[in-house]
């Protein structure tokens, strides 16, 4: 992807913090006596912090590569939405403003070096199918993810690569930027075809969801009226986490139609020179979707 745009979250596990006892000893008994208690020779155990869930969340979401790209997503258009609004500011068009661009695309090429990582993910996912996010009835989605999502970015990835090396390594890679500009709208077709294949298996995905959120709605009315209440609560949970992979799914599809006019406009030879989308749309596309991943990847870590 040009400079000025990229893609799945992790669970987290609660750790079980048990307080320590407290313990006491007894002193022996004689003469009739009573025992009483002796006071502990040991200091008090330190109490345990209390977790945070804001830095816990906030950890877990640099602790990955991709959710790492997510937030530098943010700062770039972020950065780049104060500059263009106060592009016309008297007191920031010459200061504020070009700073902000300027840091937009520093973090837009950050996050060219974190795709490194892109190919080898890209392998994995092609071998093992993994990209289909669990098992699924349909068998289309499997073969969607495989081929057409990371078949796709098996050729995307390398052609960043060596747009980046033009761009930043003319003297190294002997690449013009013409020839940068190039690499990068190839690299964006094969973009665009991974967005179609997503867009595809989401909505499969979405369809087959639907169907078994139906089902349990059938199979709860069943143990309603045998009054089976340990049968009505376990429904119930699987309903609520049919529900959760359904928002998943939606989102999924709006990160889709929001990436694919700009995909296109970077996919074409002249999109540096005489791009289809003008900066506002294009940018403010990009802008909506960053969030929107944020989101989404939110969502998912909630329980």
């Amino acid at each position: 992807m040009p400079p000025l745009r990229q893609r799945k979250p992790g669970n987290t596990a609660d750790e079980d913090d048990s307080n320590p006892s407290e313990h006491q000893e007894d002193g022996g008994v004689s003469n009739g006596q009573q025992a009483k208690n002796k006071p502990s020779s040991n200091p008090p155990p330190t109490p345990a912090p209390t977790p945070s869930p804001l830095l816990d969340t906030v950890c877990t979401f640099g602790a990955q590569t991709f959710t790492t790209d997510q937030g530098l997503k943010i700062i770039q258009w972020s950065s780049w939405a104060i500059a263009y609004l106060t592009a016309s500011s008297r007191h920031h068009k010459e200061t504020l403003s070009p700073a902000l661009q300027k840091l937009s695309g520093e973090v837009s090429f950050t996050r060219y070096v974190l795709r490194f990582y892109g190919f080898f993910q890209s392998l994995e996912g092609y071998r093992s199918g993994s990209w289909a996010g669990g098992s699924w009835d349909n068998p289309k989605i499997v073969k969607i993810a495989k081929y057409l999502m990371a078949g796709s970015m098996l050729f995307y990835y390398p052609l960043e690569h060596v747009a980046y090396a033009g761009w930043r390594l003319p003297t190294l890679s002997k690449f013009s930027r013409d020839n940068a500009n190039m690499m990068s709208a190839l690299s964006c077709v094969f973009w665009t075809t991974f967005i179609i294949g997503d867009f595809w298996a989401s909505c499969l995905k979405w369809n087959e969801l639907k169907k078994k959120l139906n089902d349990l709605g059938r199979l709860l009315a069943i143990k309603k009226r045998d009054d089976d209440k340990a049968g009505m609560m376990e429904v119930e949970q699987e309903q609520h986490a049919v529900a959760k992979r359904i928002r998943l799914v939606k989102l999924q599809v709006i990160r889709c139609l929001l990436f694919i006019l700009p995909s296109v406009n970077w996919s074409l030879p002249n999109w540096a020179t005489n791009p289809l989308l003008g900066e506002l749309p294009l940018n403010g596309l990009m802008l909506a979707e960053a969030y929107t991943s944020v989101y989404q990847t939110l969502v998912g870590m909630r329980g």
